[in-house]
């Protein structure tokens, strides 16, 4: 995937080309007229058990995180 940021008068904009069909299919799941958009920053880590695991502590790598599902009635998770 090929990832830019453009920055212009104030306006920040993340960029992601997908350079294959896996990461299309994964781009697609942004188009949509009633989705549910959290971003947050935090870090991704191994646990064990073979799963992975967010952590919104301070840490050493930070990573920004864009979360999007269909939207529902109910309220996003607070954090």
């Amino acid at each position: 995937m090929k990832t830019a940021i453009y920055v212009e008068d104030g306006v920040v904009q993340l960029v992601l080309t997908p350079q294959n069909e896996f990461e299309a299919n994964v781009l697609r799941s942004f188009d949509g007229d009633k989705l549910n958009v959290v971003i947050k920053t935090g870090q991704f880590y191994d646990c064990r058990g073979g799963w992975t695991r967010h952590s919104s502590q301070e840490g050493e790598e930070r990573s920004l995180i864009i979360r999007v599902s269909e939207e529902t009635s109910e309220k996003p998770p607070a954090g």
